[in-house]
Protein backbone atom coordinates (compact mmCIF):
# COMPACT_ATOMS: atom_id res chain seq x y z
CA UNK A 1 0.00 0.00 0.00
CA UNK A 2 1.62 3.82 -1.07
CA UNK A 3 1.75 5.91 1.23
CA UNK A 4 -0.96 8.04 -0.86
CA UNK A 5 -3.50 5.36 -0.27
CA UNK A 6 -2.57 5.33 3.31
CA UNK A 7 -3.49 9.07 3.37
CA UNK A 8 -6.90 8.69 1.44
CA UNK A 9 -8.36 6.04 3.52
CA UNK A 10 -7.39 7.29 6.72
CA UNK A 11 -7.61 11.00 5.76
CA UNK A 12 -9.48 11.56 2.86
CA UNK A 13 -12.70 9.73 3.95
CA UNK A 14 -12.88 11.60 7.17
CA UNK A 15 -12.84 15.06 5.44
CA UNK A 16 -15.64 14.00 2.94
CA UNK A 17 -17.61 12.71 6.02
CA UNK A 18 -17.00 15.51 8.47
CA UNK A 19 -18.16 18.31 5.05
CA UNK A 20 -20.94 16.12 4.36
CA UNK A 21 -22.03 16.36 7.72
CA UNK A 22 -21.20 19.98 7.53
CA UNK A 23 -23.56 21.11 4.91
CA UNK A 24 -26.05 18.49 5.95
CA UNK A 25 -26.41 20.97 8.95
CA UNK A 26 -26.21 24.09 7.27
CA UNK A 27 -29.54 22.85 5.19
CA UNK A 28 -30.92 22.11 8.18
CA UNK A 29 -30.45 25.90 9.82
CA UNK A 30 -27.81 24.98 12.36
CA UNK A 31 -25.32 27.17 12.86
CA UNK A 32 -21.69 27.71 14.58
CA UNK A 33 -21.21 29.55 17.97
CA UNK A 34 -20.28 33.07 17.48
CA UNK A 35 -16.53 32.20 18.07
CA UNK A 36 -15.79 29.88 15.83
CA UNK A 37 -18.22 31.49 12.75
CA UNK A 38 -15.58 33.95 12.40
CA UNK A 39 -12.93 32.28 10.79
CA UNK A 40 -13.98 31.15 6.97
CA UNK A 41 -13.30 27.09 6.96
CA UNK A 42 -11.05 27.76 4.35
CA UNK A 43 -8.63 29.60 6.76
CA UNK A 44 -9.17 27.49 10.03
CA UNK A 45 -8.17 24.44 7.48
CA UNK A 46 -5.00 26.73 5.86
CA UNK A 47 -3.68 28.06 9.23
CA UNK A 48 -3.54 23.97 10.47
CA UNK A 49 -2.26 22.98 7.64
CA UNK A 50 0.65 25.69 7.97
CA UNK A 51 0.91 25.33 11.99
CA UNK A 52 1.74 21.21 11.10
CA UNK A 53 4.03 21.60 8.39
CA UNK A 54 6.11 24.36 10.60
CA UNK A 55 6.51 21.80 13.65
CA UNK A 56 7.06 18.69 11.63
CA UNK A 57 8.83 19.12 9.15
CA UNK A 58 12.60 20.25 11.12
CA UNK A 59 11.96 17.19 13.40
CA UNK A 60 11.08 14.57 10.11
CA UNK A 61 14.02 15.68 8.35
CA UNK A 62 15.81 15.03 11.10
CA UNK A 63 15.08 12.18 11.70
CA UNK A 64 15.24 10.70 8.51
CA UNK A 65 18.58 12.45 7.28
CA UNK A 66 20.03 10.18 10.55
CA UNK A 67 18.18 7.59 9.29
CA UNK A 68 16.07 6.52 12.37
CA UNK A 69 13.27 6.41 9.79
CA UNK A 70 13.15 5.71 5.96
CA UNK A 71 10.56 5.37 3.36
CA UNK A 72 10.31 2.77 0.65
CA UNK A 73 11.55 4.44 -2.50
CA UNK A 74 8.82 2.10 -3.78
CA UNK A 75 6.26 3.82 -2.03
CA UNK A 76 6.39 7.44 -2.52
CA UNK A 77 6.34 9.55 -5.59
CA UNK A 78 9.99 10.90 -4.82
CA UNK A 79 9.11 14.29 -4.49
CA UNK A 80 10.62 15.44 -1.17
CA UNK A 81 10.44 18.31 1.04
CA UNK A 82 14.00 18.43 2.37
CA UNK A 83 14.50 14.65 3.42
CA UNK A 84 10.96 14.21 3.56
CA UNK A 85 8.39 12.62 0.98
CA UNK A 86 6.03 15.35 0.50
CA UNK A 87 3.39 12.42 1.67
CA UNK A 88 4.67 12.60 4.48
Amino acid sequence: MTYFSVLLRFIGIPVVVLVTVAAYDRRQGKELPPVLASWSPKKAVLLHALVALAYTTPWDNYLVANRIWWYDPALVTGLTLGWVPIEE
